[in-house]
């Protein structure tokens, strides 16, 4: 079972902890509250999944927050009051900022968009993994390492028809499947006669590539590969 993508909510507004907090559980998020700066600075640094801040945190405020999370590429949304000088410092966070009183459906819609754009820009290590049965399109297939990005892939039996320029790459053991697109291919050099592809994974669909990049956290790796 994968993990749900943990979103660090910081709301000093008990109303604003209790509604976010539901929404976010609701949706399938693992939502972790933080009432003040310190604690949520602390959380910030073990990098959650996504930031959601209210403005006004005492002597401090959720643009700070939300700075240094664009410093680790942790996507981010900043609620306050209307105001477009804060707003425009929050765009060039690439934060996106919400109004009050929140819109929760609008809110969801949002996260999924920065957490689609933040997975198609990180660029991630690869993680050798045990061998990992799939399926490319129909032809018996193995992981055999991933990152958020992509995966290298072992097709059984080198079967040209089954590497096209884009195909569909599925995991059983996990529920999973994606479309992805070829980048290179070559013979395997172990036994038997399976064919190497590198593969990218297409972002059209958050809801995939937030799949993708849940499956890539629960396999466990062998190495890393620099």
């Amino acid at each position: 079972m994968t993990r749900p993508l943990r979103v660090l909510l910081v709301a000093p507004s008990p109303g604003v902890a209790r509604e976010l907090t539901t929404t976010l559980a609701s949706a399938g998020y693992a939502p972790i509250v933080a009432r003040e700066f310190a604690a949520a600075k602390a959380l910030l640094d073990a990098r959650p999944d996504f930031l959601i801040t209210e403005l006004k945190l005492g002597a401090y405020n959720g643009l700070q927050l939300a700075i240094r999370a664009a410093a680790q590429r942790t996507p981010a949304i900043v609620i306050g009051e209307l105001d477009p000088v804060l707003q425009a410092e929050a765009k060039h966070q690439s934060a996106a900022f919400l109004t009050m009183p929140v819109d929760r459906e609008r809110m969801l819609i949002v996260m999924r968009e920065l957490l689609a754009v933040a997975l198609h820009t990180r660029r991630s290590p690869r993680k050798q993994v045990p061998v990992v049965d799939a399926l490319v399109d129909d032809v018996h297939a193995h992981l055999l390492d991933v990152s958020y990005e992509g995966m290298r892939i072992e097709a059984e039996e080198g079967q040209p028809s089954a590497l096209p320029p884009s195909f569909t790459v599925r995991v059983p053991r996990f529920n999973f499947s994606g479309r992805v697109q070829r980048v290179w291919t070559s013979h395997s050099s172990g036994e038997g006669s399976g064919t190497w592809c590198g593969a990218e994974l297409l972002t059209g669909d958050a809801d995939t590539v937030l799949a993708w990049r849940a499956l890539v956290d629960a396999l466990p790796g062998l190495m890393l590969i620099a």
